[in-house]
């Protein structure tokens, strides 16, 4: 259990509308102001004007669209706020990059930045690698360890996909956000920490809320302050400025990406939003950009030679397909459907396959387990 442990932490960077629940943006307590349903804080007018010479990033965030520059000057103000905050978005979004971004640029910026993925710990393990442990508390603790509070000490915590944390242990986060104060597994002695606290999280917390999922009394300690981050497809006008970025970053040449590769990626729909152009670019420099064109080959071999064969039912009325035309429904809206309809069919057929085991049905679709988890997810969200 102690090797456990010591893997579960990470300390990091990952790149970025922002719909925005906000309260007083004025220095506050370093933990979490008291708040509930009855205060919960307007949203905030963002400024129409915006610095032209500041506009196209904020820290290592990047990005020109009005999407993006309507988050910047709330971003500035929150640097220099010790407020909790929520970042909401869909997976490969920048996140994690915004959180870092705002503890670089505020007044805890020398302090540390830590983080948790709270998809990747054993609920077993997460109350010991937030607290920390005392020698002998369970077995495997041959030595006392601190918690991330304490390692976050004067800087900045961050937890990743708090959706995903144990009901349970929500209500021991809660404590120590109200009290600035950790307890050890195995011990009684309190211990006193100012920690700027921070989430992060693709699911819809609000609705969590409503059917039992997540704490109301935690939420509303959180969502002091909260920053939707848009998809790439909602980031109009960014996606070529994106790409001549990541290629300069990792070229370092002064070369550039050709005009036949951009239009290419323009029509991608990249489902993994900045995350996965990120790692396209990357690949297509230390590959060659024909690597793109193969890949884009295979996919189309291995396409069906017709939609209509795949989406008709077994009536042959046209399914789906005929479904979603009889909407008459805009290009991109009805695209949307089908592309989601085609997706949660595959994943059922995955799982099927796999006898329900979701990390072998990921592996065998060639995404990593947590898209697959969110397509999962998506539909079933869709379907209640």
């Amino acid at each position: 259990m102690q090797e456990e442990l010591n893997a579960v932490a990470r300390w990091s960077g990952d790149s970025l509308h922002a719909s925005v629940l906000s309260g007083a943006l004025a220095a506050g307590s370093p933990m979490i102001p008291t708040h509930s349903p009855a205060s919960e804080s307007r949203v905030e007018p963002v400024p129409e004007r915006i610095d032209a010479s500041t506009a196209g990033s904020f820290g290592r965030v990047v990005g020109r669209s009005q999407a993006m520059q309507r988050i910047y000057p709330l971003c500035r103000r929150l640097a220099d706020s010790d407020l909790p905050l929520v970042i909401g978005g869909e997976t490969g979004t920048g996140k994690e990059l915004l959180a870092e971004s705002i503890h670089e640029e505020g007044r805890r910026s020398k302090g540390p930045f830590v983080v948790l993925d709270c998809t990747s710990i054993p609920s077993s393990l997460a109350e010991a690698t937030l607290f920390g442990h005392e020698k002998g508390s369970f077995t495997g603790a041959t030595e006392a360890r601190r918690g991330l509070f304490e390692d976050a000490d004067g800087g900045t915590l961050l937890l990743d996909e708090i959706g995903d944390l144990d009901i349970e242990l929500q209500a021991k986060l809660l404590r120590v956000l109200e009290r600035s104060e950790v307890t050890r597994v195995g011990s009684t002695r309190r211990i006193k920490v100012n920690v700027r606290f921070m989430a992060a999280t693709r699911r819809d917390l609000r609705e969590m809320v409503r059917q039992g999922k997540f704490r109301d009394d935690l939420y509303y300690r959180l969502a002091v302050t909260r920053i939707e981050l848009p998809p790439l497809r909602e980031r109009h006008g960014d996606l070529e400025y994106l790409v001549r970025t990541f290629w300069e970053r990792v070229a370092g040449d002064g070369s550039e990406p050709s005009e036949r590769l951009l239009e290419a990626f323009t029509r991608h729909d990249w489902p993994g939003n900045i995350r996965e152009l990120h790692n396209a670019v990357a690949r297509c420099f230390a590959l060659g950009e024909d690597a793109w064109f193969e890949d884009a080959s295979r996919r189309d071999r291995v396409a069906p030679p017709a939609m209509s064969s795949v989406v008709t039912t077994q009536d042959g009325d046209g399914g789906m397909f005929e479904e979603i035309l009889e909407l008459d429904l805009p290009l991109p809206k009805a695209r949307r459907r089908i592309l989601a309809e085609f997706e949660q069919r595959y994943v059922q057929r995955a799982l099927e396959r796999t006898g329900g085991n979701l990390t072998q049905a990921a592996q065998s679709s060639g995404v990593g387990s947590r898209y697959f988890r969110l397509i999962r997810a998506r539909g079933h969200k869709s379907q209640s």
